[in-house]
């Protein structure tokens, strides 16, 4: 199970994880290049002055649909200020309704912070009182106390205006890559990087028409994707995004400046915004392409060889559980390069296989966030039905010779669409689960407490009666309010969908090829059931089903030492090994009859590769 809606990372300020981390207090050197970049740039407004004060708000969008809008108001008070906000954010399944105030002193050293609201169904309430070194934390009542480092503000993931009191502590003059310290005392680095001068979304070029200038600045935590801000000439937050989700928090007044503004991230930042281009000495070409669904459309691009006669088989690619953009990339710590589908398309491509891979609705390109609320995995089932649809109108493709691949819950969805789909000639199942969803995810959650060693054995047992308990709860439309956050997050009718399905009689219905490739130290799928898999369809008579268990990949289909989530961030390489593709091209090219040569292609450029 994978949620990649990182927008939604509530942090609480936790008492017992509070831990003080001395700042460095010396200036931090800047690199040669930085320092080069610094010079090219006019000077910057500092993001704190009596400028910064008013009333206004900024609207959540990811791509152009809207996620919900936050209200805030920055008051210049006593030679202070003072601020507070309202955030509302509607995501699938979690609804978030939040308000906090914060108070400083001249400069934007917090004194007092509170937060309250809904997260889902759990309801917040903190206030934190900084005095000298100390913080005194109240949450729910509970009073405790941490250690406090003189830090420029608060952050709360998903409100927005804090962030103009972490740009407070910017020194432009200076510019560079700085360290600055957050509260609960850990680091951020935030560096100038540029002056965007756009015009406002449908503004003409004329000479009376002028461009408004952003200044540019990057946040990188160790928790979550690179961050973007841009501030106006006075220095004030205009606008806030994370660009490996197309998430974008524009101020009211620049709300026309959203897309233009994206769009100079993405020319001037590649690993900002994905470049599904194929280079130019590639074997195949790329194309955008656009597919209409009843109320949403699925955006992605089609791979087609440029040698071998037409038309050519191709290959759908079905994404794993949470929204995903079209190479199935993960956007967390140490998996920044991770790019499954992107390797095996360019792979299967240079192979003469044609791919189509598309952002999953409601993600990327792709529009249809406000279906997700309600959709489960049959609903993701019928977008793979209209990619197969959609190449059976493209006449560089064969109708009869497209497959399937799955990964984790697309290896759900592959045997379901093929079940119905007689003219399908394939289906590659990517750790594609074989047993009950409530069993499978009952695994994944009591996997959370196995290997924690502060936890006793009564401990953990307790645990799992209550992971128990509450599935029940989901599935029984019951109260889940007195569980853990997760619960509420998974508290949908794509999780009721799930706990219930059997994947066993829908395989037994296959009756085209099936490849099960599993990694063996996999701890979201265990590797036991491509074995369950694949004894249910030949039991019910198919003879064409191949397996292959990789003794050290894990879920992901990456070298691992014990294949947990746990050492994701620590993984030698992200891309997939030459095993493995070399597995899954020859038997498509076998299976799908595809006119390149076997073998062909064998060198990929992925877009994965050592971590650095």
């Amino acid at each position: 199970m994978k949620f990649l809606i990182i927008l939604c990372f509530i942090v609480l300020l936790a008492p017992s994880e509070l831990r003080a981390q001395q700042p460095d207090a010396t200036p931090q050197p800047v690199a040669k290049e930085a320092s080069r970049a610094q010079a090219a740039l006019p000077p910057a407004a500092l993001m704190l002055s009596p400028a910064v004060c008013g009333k206004s708000s900024f609207k959540f969008l990811l791509g152009q649909q809207s996620l919900g809008s936050e209200t805030f108001e920055i008051e210049c008070r006593n030679g202070g200020y003072a601020a507070s906000g309202h955030t509302e954010m509607k995501l699938p399944g979690l609804v978030i309704d939040i308000n906090t105030t914060i108070e400083m002193d001249k400069e934007a050293t917090p004194s007092r912070f509170t937060l309250k609201g809904m997260l889902g169904a759990n309801s917040l309430d903190q206030t934190v009182t900084v005095t000298n070194d100390k913080a005194t934390i109240v949450d729910k009542g509970v009073t405790s106390e941490a250690a406090y480092v003189k830090s420029p503000s608060f952050i709360v993931p998903n409100v927005t205006y804090l962030y103009q009191f972490v740009g407070a502590r910017y020194d432009t003059a200076r510019g560079g890559a700085q360290k600055l310290t957050v509260f609960p005392n850990y680091e951020v680095t935030m560096q100038r990087t540029a002056r965007d001068e756009v015009l406002a979304e449908g503004a003409t070029v004329a000479a009376a028409v002028k461009p408004t200038a952003f200044d540019r600045y990057s946040l990188e935590m160790a928790s979550v994707p690179n961050l973007i801000i841009w501030a106006d000439r006075q220095g004030r937050l205009a606008a806030f995004a994370v660009p490996a989700q197309n998430f974008i928090a524009i101020r009211e007044e620049y709300a026309s400046f959203a897309a233009p503004l994206m769009a100079a991230l993405a020319s001037n930042m590649k690993a900002g915004m994905p470049d599904y281009s194929a280079p130019p000495d590639a074997p195949y070409t790329a194309s955008e392409v656009t597919i209409e669904l009843k109320g949403y459309k699925l955006a992605g691009t089609l791979l087609l060889p440029k040698s071998g006669a037409g038309p050519f088989p191709a290959v759908v690619t079905s994404t794993g559980s949470g929204q995903e953009t079209r190479d199935e990339n993960m956007p967390l710590p140490g998996l920044e390069n991770y790019r499954p589908f992107r390797q095996m398309a360019e792979r299967l491509a240079s192979s003469g296989i044609a791919v189509l891979r598309v952002d999953d609705r409601g993600v990327g390109s792709s529009t249809g966030l406000d279906t997700l609320d309600n959709a489960t995995t049959f609903d993701f089932a019928d977008d793979v039905r209209a990619q197969v649809a959609y190449l059976r109108t493209r006449r560089e493709i064969d109708p009869a010779r497209i497959a399937v691949i799955g990964h984790s819950e697309g290896g759900v969805i592959a045997p379901l669409v093929a079940a119905a789909d007689p003219r399908l000639a394939a289906i590659v199942l990517l750790a594609g689960t074989a047993q009950r969803g409530d069993v499978v995810l009952l695994y994944q959650l009591d996997l959370l407490y196995a290997s924690d060693p502060k936890m006793t054995e009564e401990e953990r047992a307790k645990k799992r009666a209550e992971n128990r308990a509450s599935l029940r709860a989901i599935a029984e439309k019951g109260d889940v309010t007195k569980y853990q956050p997760i619960i509420q997050i998974l508290n949908r009718d794509w999780t009721r969908a799930f706990l219930a399905y059997e994947p066993l009689p829908t395989i037994r219905k296959v009756r085209q090829p099936i490849l099960i490739l599993q990694g063996a130290l996999d701890h979201q799928v265990t590797a036991e059931q491509a074995a369950m898999l694949a004894k249910a369809a030949r039991d019910a008579g198919n003879k064409d089903v191949t397996v292959r268990v990789f003794p050290n990949l894990n879920h992901l289909f990456l070298p691992a030492r014990s294949g947990e989530e746990g050492e994701y961030a620590t993984l030698s390489t992200n891309a997939v090994p030459d095993e493995v593709l070399n597995v899954l091209t020859d038997w498509l090219q076998q299976k799908l009859k595809a006119g390149a040569k076997a073998g062909a292609g064998r060198t990929s450029r992925g877009g994965a590769g050592k971590r650095r």
